[in-house]
């Protein structure tokens, strides 16, 4: 149902890059560079036990986690989550050991206890991979710092930085370069809000093609909902089990026109305010409230009767919220689940 959506669009980009080369996994072979950029790779990785098998066969489009493009034979998929056990320790990325993938469209280094990048070997170093779509960085130990080393990757469209130990204020300066971004995931993390060498308002978030940005969990409040004015192409907000409090200002939001689907669970919300003049939120068709109840908090009546103000609600979700008796009329809206 409606929860489905928040990772419908991440599905839709690797079905786009899986088309662009349909044959991965039926390769004839490989180049002899990427092959030995591979084997650099497994012994910077301490020669994890799920890379054992890299090098039995000549042909590392037949290895696993790698895919390759038929026609060129070079590299275009290469999955290395989860492969490092967290008794190697911690690890120092190199990314220039990535270079070598001239075709690289996707890139998931998920799950592998890396602390951050060798000196001047960050992810800048892939700025002219320009077939690169996909970064997979969640699951890992990368600091504020790792932010700065992204902005040259312009060609991403989706970008995890989930579970990491990214806190307090980031800076989104370098992450406003990323003009093709269309999905970007925080979740997980200790973020209290956005800044900008440039201060603060109205374009703070440039990202004009961002669709889906999941914050869920941090330590947003209140004030961050005005970061968010710019993201004018916004379709899919999780801003679940955050520090959200009393009245939800939507007219902070009055430019998201295309807002689709809101995910609020685990916060304290008491109602939504908005005017009969409100732009945003026009669209939004799905709603979570799920867990706004904790602490012994009961939902406030105020909070469902301002949700009969977004006319085109149809899916709204109030699990895990321990309700009694009757809602009365207040939700009684043709089509509307609930």
């Amino acid at each position: 149902m409606g929860l489905n959506r928040f990772s419908s669009l991440a599905g839709t980009l690797m079905i786009y890059a899986m088309v662009l080369s349909e044959s991965w996994w039926s390769c004839h072979g490989c180049l002899d560079e990427e092959r030995s950029a591979l084997l650099r790779i497994q012994s910077s990785f301490n020669y994890p036990i799920f890379l054992q098998s890299w090098g039995e066969v000549a042909d590392c489009c037949s290895w696993e986690g790698v895919g390759c493009n038929f026609t060129t034979g070079r590299v275009v998929y290469l999955d290395l989550s989860g492969i490092r056990e967290e008794g190697l320790g911690d690890l120092y990325l190199n990314v220039s050991l990535f270079r070598p993938f001239q075709e690289l469209q996707s890139l998931h280094l998920s799950g592998n206890f890396i602390v951050g990048c060798v000196e001047n070997e960050g992810f800048e170093r892939l700025s002219g991979l320009d077939s690169l779509v996909e970064l997979y960085l969640d699951e890992n130990k990368f600091d504020n710092n790792i932010l700065s080393s992204l902005g040259g990757l312009s060609s991403l469209i989706s970008l995890s930085l989930s579970g990491n130990q990214l806190k307090g204020a980031i800076s989104v300066d370098e992450l406003n370069n990323l003009t093709s971004l269309q999905w970007l995931e925080f979740g997980g993390n200790e973020i209290e809000s956005f800044k900008s060498i440039h201060g603060t308002g109205y374009d703070l978030l440039r990202l004009r093609n961002l669709e889906y940005l999941g914050l869920n969990p941090n330590h947003f409040n209140d004030s961050t909902l005005s970061s968010l004015k710019g993201l004018s192409s916004f379709k899919y907000l999780n801003i679940a089990y955050n520090q959200l409090k009393g009245s939800f200002n939507v007219t902070e939001l009055d430019a998201l026109i295309n807002l689709e689907s809101l995910d609020l669970a685990g916060n304290e919300i008491d109602k939504f305010v908005l005017s009969k003049d409100t732009r945003g939120f026009g669209n939004v068709s799905f709603i979570s409230l799920s867990n706004s109840t904790s602490n012994g908090r009961a939902l406030p009546f105020t909070l469902l009767q301002s949700l009969t103000k977004f006319p085109n609600l149809r899916t709204l979700y109030l699990d895990e919220n321990n309700l009694e008796g009757s809602f009365g009329t207040t939700l009684d809206k043709g089509n509307l689940w609930y």
